[in-house]
This record gives C-alpha cells, sequence and structure tokens, in this order.
C-alpha cells in the first residue's frame, strides 16, 4: 500500500462529501465516475440546480412591477405638465421682454435723431428723462428672468437703450457726487430766476412777493409776469400795469419789462433790449399785447455792477406744446400747431444763441426754456455757455410738474408734490465765478422751483 491515505473531510467542507471521489484518486485509471457524479439530496448542486425556476419567479415579479410602475411614471426625458408648461411660460415670457426691449431701444434712436428737427418730434420728446432711463433699466431686470439665449439678447438691446439714455440727456448731474459746494464768498451776487405761473394767479401775488422778497436777491428774472383768462388759450393773456405795486414790494430796485418778462435789479440798468425776431416778423405793427406775449421770449438787460457790465438775459422759451391742443378727436390742425411751435421755437433758440455768442460781457441766462435735458434745443447753447448744473448739490435736478388752473382736469392725475421734469435752466458766460446753484420750492405758489445763483465777477 504504497499510495497517500485521503484526507477525511467532513460534509460542511469544500471538497465533503458532495464532492466525493472513488478511494483510488482522481487520477486512478478505469474510475467509475458514475458513482462520483451521485450526490446525496440537498448538496450544493442540488440547491443550484433549483435555481432555474426561483429566476424565473423573480423575473416574472419585476415584469409585473415594471408593468404597473410604466402607467403611473412617466417615461424618461419627458418633462411632467407643470414643468411644461412653466418652461413654455418661460419661452414666451422671454419672446416679449426681447420684443419690448427692441421697440423701446427703436424709439430712442428715433427719437434722439429727430429731436429738435421734426415739428412732430415734440410727441417724443415730451417723455421725461426719468422714463428714459428708468424704462431700460427695468428691461434688464426683466431679461435676467428670460431663459436661454433670450436672456442675453434682451440685456444687450436694454443695455443699448440705457447707455443712449445716459449719453443724450439724462439730466444726471454726475459732478454732484464728488464736488462740495464751498462756501460762497462776501459780496457775492445772488440771482433769482422764476416762472410765477401767471404772476400767482392761484394763489394771489402777496404771497408770491413774500417770496421772492425773502430771498433778498440783487436780480430777480421773473417770467410769466402777466393775466390770464382761463379757457381763451393764446388770445386769453393780458398785460399787468403794476410798476407801482413792485416799487413799494421793491424799494431801490430798476425795473425791465417786455411782454411776460420782468426784470428787477438794485443795479443801473444801462441797456436793454428783445432778443429774437419779435412780433413784427409773424403779425404786422402793430402788435396787441397777446401777439407780444407770443413772440417776445428773451429780454436782454446789461447791468453797471461795480464798474463793469453784466448782461442778464431772461428766458421764457415757447411751450412746444399745450394739453388742451391734443384732442384727436376734434378738427383742430394738429400739424400747423406744431409746425407753428417748432419754428418759433427754433427762432428763440437761434437769436438767443446768437446774441450770446456776439457779447463781450459776463453774462447770466436763466429762466423757463421748456426743454429737458434730452431735447436737442439746449446743445447749442451749451457751446457758447457754461451749464449752471455742476454747481447744483442735487444727484437728478428737478425743477417743474405738471399744475393746471382747472380747466384741463388733468389735476388728479399730474399734480403731486414732487417734479418729474427739468424744463428751467441757467448758464453763464464770460468772466464769472459760479459758487452755488440751487433749486428752491416755492410752496404751491408756481407749478415750478425757483432758480438761484450766487456768483462773483
Amino acid at each position: 500500500m504504497s499510495g497517500a491515505p485521503t484526507p477525511l473531510r467532513t460534509p460542511g467542507e469544500a471538497g465533503g462529501a458532495g464532492a466525493a471521489e472513488p478511494s483510488g484518486g482522481a487520477g486512478r485509471p478505469g474510475a467509475a465516475e458514475p458513482s462520483g457524479a451521485a450526490e446525496p439530496p440537498g448538496g450544493a448542486e442540488s440547491s443550484g440546480a433549483a435555481e432555474p425556476s426561483g429566476a424565473a419567479g423573480t423575473s416574472a415579479a419585476a415584469g409585473q412591477d415594471r408593468a404597473a410602475t410604466s402607467v403611473t411614471r412617466p417615461e424618461p426625458g419627458r418633462p411632467g405638465r407643470i414643468r411644461r408648461i412653466a418652461r413654455g411660460t418661460r419661452l414666451w415670457y422671454g419672446r416679449a421682454v426681447v420684443t419690448a426691449a427692441v421697440l423701446w431701444l427703436v424709439y430712442a434712436v428715433v427719437r434722439w435723431l429727430v429731436s429738435g428737427r421734426w415739428h412732430w418730434s415734440i410727441m417724443l420728446d415730451v417723455v421725461p428723462p426719468l422714463i428714459l432711463l428708468g424704462t431700460p433699466l427695468l428691461l434688464l431686470v426683466a431679461a435676467a428672468a428670460a431663459c436661454g439665449r433670450r436672456r442675453p439678447v434682451a440685456a444687450a438691446v436694454a443695455g443699448a437703450a440705457l447707455i443712449l439714455a445716459l449719453v443724450t440727456g439724462s439730466g444726471l448731474n454726475w459732478p454732484a457726487l464728488w464736488r462740495e459746494p464751498g462756501p460762497v464768498p462776501a459780496g457775492a451776487l445772488r440771482v433769482v430766476s422764476l416762472n410765477t405761473q401767471y404772476w400767482a394767479m392761484a394763489t394771489g401775488s402777496d404771497r408770491l412777493i413774500a417770496l421772492l422778497r425773502s430771498r433778498n436777491a440783487d436780480v430777480y428774472l421773473l417770467q410769466e409776469h402777466v393775466g390770464w383768462t382761463p379757457g381763451l388759450g393764446e388770445g386769453g393773456y393780458w398785460p399787468l400795469e403794476d410798476d407801482a405795486e413792485l416799487r413799494r414790494a421793491f424799494p431801490g430796485y430798476h425795473i425791465a419789462r417786455r411782454g411776460e418778462l420782468l426784470t428787477l435789479s438794485r443795479f443801473p440798468i444801462v441797456a436793454q433790449s428783445p432778443v429774437g425776431p419779435g412780433p413784427a416778423l409773424t403779425f404786422g405793427e402793430p402788435p396787441d399785447f397777446g401777439q407780444v406775449f407770443a413772440r417776445e421770449k428773451v429780454l436782454r438787460t446789461d447791468l453797471a455792477v461795480g464798474g463793469r457790465v453784466l448782461s442778464t438775459y431772461n428766458v421764457h422759451i415757447t411751450v412746444p406744446l399745450a394739453l388742451d391742443n391734443l384732442n384727436p378727436f376734434t378738427d383742430f390742425d394738429h400739424d400747423s400747431y406744431l409746425r407753428r411751435k417748432h419754428a418759433w421755437r427754433q427762432a428763440e433758440f437761434e437769436a438767443l444763441e446768437r446774441d450770446v455768442a456776439g457779447n463781450t460781457h459776463p453774462a447770466v441766462i436763466a429762466g423757463d426754456f421748456n426743454a429737458t435735458a434730452a431735447m436737442r434745443p439746449l446743445d447749442e447753447l451749451r457751446r457758447v455757455a457754461r451749464d449752471a448744473t455742476p454747481a447744483n448739490p442735487s444727484f437728478l435736478p428737478l425743477s417743474w410738474k405738471f399744475a393746471s388752473l382747472g380747466e384741463f382736469g388733468e389735476d388728479e392725475l399730474f399734480n403731486r408734490d414732487l417734479p418729474f421734469f427739468r424744463v428751467d435752466w441757467a448758464f453763464t458766460k464770460g468772466d464769472t465765478t459760479l459758487h452755488r446753484y440751487d433749486f428752491l420750492p416755492t410752496d404751491g405758489i408756481s407749478e415750478h422751483r425757483m432758480q438761484e445763483l450766487r456768483l462773483s465777477l
């Protein structure tokens, strides 16, 4: 018995009874394989043989679960109804924002191109600079909620409209962010300008005179020193014969007047002249007061100040349109009306610019220009005189609110405490130093704020 004995194995060990081989060993020739293939019940191979029937059962159950799930669960990659609705809403929202931004940019470009060059341009220019700035800002915010490529497109178009508003007359006073108005030196002149709204027709001239006297100005440049009968339009103006009252209220002041324009000065008046085409060019001779009021819109007064001559320009440029003339359902000739107003305004601006450019004296130009920062007509004047705005401490100077006298019926909509436009302006020229420029409230006496300049020669 030279062969090695076969080790004894327990049924639970690997190679136990279920894997038993003949005593002669695996390599003995002639070993009977059937005896090796016979396995006791419950062996390892027996449990493996039962697997097919169990796998089939598991597969059938999984199939039933998938079938049940497919009824209640959407197919992979297909969003639910709520998500589809949300996506569609954002899609149409993005298109709407892009469309609005494009339309606004087209309006802004066209408005700037035709401003002051076409008599119908006032219908585009009437929008206040606050809206010209605010609308593209709102569109930029709205663009952030758009989806896909519409977001950058909407943002780019709205940004272009915002840049255009900033560079073509936003009305923002950037120097106010860093300029600190210094003290006004002793002896500086005080010049006050105010559109008095038909000489305080709504509140009474006593309150107006008290307000003016409280400023103790050296020079007053006053517009709308005139009476007006509501309902008669351009034919309802009549002169105020109140020189005696003015001398009592402003003793020692010198008086210059022309039409609606009134200049009061502590300094002697050495010359005065109307600037512009005058009524003779349009109405013939002799003009009545209504014609003088309509066409005499700039009064130049030269003052003797400390051995020098200071020219003051009292300005009230023709209003471009009146709200009571905008009713499209009447037979009113709007085209002729706007054409006439546009021609008058052009003539008044051009005459003022020529006179200021040719004037060798230091000058102050102030009044109601009936023009916003976004309107082109002020550009030429800025080339021959210095805009006083940088000396104003406000970042957004505003001076005018609509306040009708009751005949137009827009009080509830427009008559608010805060102004939304700026139509009042001041300029200086020559050897002058402007120390401060302010807009002051008028306590309901006028729809305009008062302009006050402190300057030295």
